[in-house]
């Protein structure tokens, strides 16, 4: 096909449309490349989740040193034994099926350690947290116990830093988890890991188990989109370059 077209005719360099041709290649070619190491990321990711998924909950302290010796310790399980500091809350924006409200975080004081540690409790839709016939929205902790996924703080990186807010809201909103500006603002001295507790019987609000563990995997469409793209404007750049006579 490509021989059919190029027949009988003569290459003419056209500067201004290949510096804008290549200039857009370049952009193509990188947004493909960058789709395709999203893919490794994305296929890891479900990978590790998957694998520790079934494991059993270690020692939060044990997590917390393997994470600072420099392990990838993200969503494994983990339990705590502790003191709940209610007082020391963070609400958190989010939805969840389709409902808006809030994610409850508060400080936990692990037994024997030196700092504090934010466990996200779960889910809270708008309607409840309006109720003024809540008088608390934590369960009655039968057990000091906690158990959930270890996490890390959330971290905003350009271009979502650009247009997303990592500060809390003047009506004490946030919409970044991140303990350490929890933290900051309660001024106290919180690890910068957290907890996603598990589902909990106790009560109903706030609803644990909400952590997302299951990802959409678009990106090899997404890369051979671009990809796709990039032929298209060399073929166009190769029509105007080899005009007819």
């Amino acid at each position: 096909m490509l021989a059919g077209i190029i027949r009988n005719r003569r290459f003419v360099f056209r500067p201004i449309l290949t510096i804008f041709s290549l200039a857009g290649l370049t952009m193509l070619v990188s947004l493909g490349a960058w789709q395709l190491q999203r893919l490794e990321w994305k296929q890891g990711l479900t990978a590790k989740i998957e694998a520790r998924a079934e494991a059993p909950p270690m020692a939060l302290e044990e997590a917390i040193a393997r994470a600072e010796a420099g392990e990838d310790m993200e969503y494994a399980p983990v339990r705590v034994r502790g003191r709940l500091q209610p007082d020391l809350e963070a609400h958190l924006f989010g939805s969840y099926g389709g409902a808006a409200g809030i994610y409850l975080f508060a400080a936990v004081e692990p037994l024997g350690a030196d700092r504090l540690v934010y466990v996200n409790f779960g889910f809270v839709p708008q309607s409840v947290v309006k109720a003024p016939t809540e008088a608390s929205l934590f369960p009655s902790l039968e057990s000091p116990e906690i158990i959930g996924l270890f996490r890390y703080r959330e971290e905003l990186s350009p271009p979502a830093s650009w247009f997303q807010s990592a500060e809390q809201s003047p009506d004490g909103l946030w919409f970044v988890r991140d303990p350490l500006r929890f933290a900051k603002a309660a001024q106290i001295n919180a690890s910068p890991y957290y907890i996603d507790r598990f589902a909990s019987e106790s009560a109903q609000w706030p609803m644990g188990g909400t952590t997302r563990l299951d990802f959409r995997n678009a990106h090899l469409d997404y890369a051979l989109t671009w990809f796709g793209l990039a032929i298209v404007l060399f073929g166009v750049w190769l029509v105007f370059s080899l005009p007819k006579q």
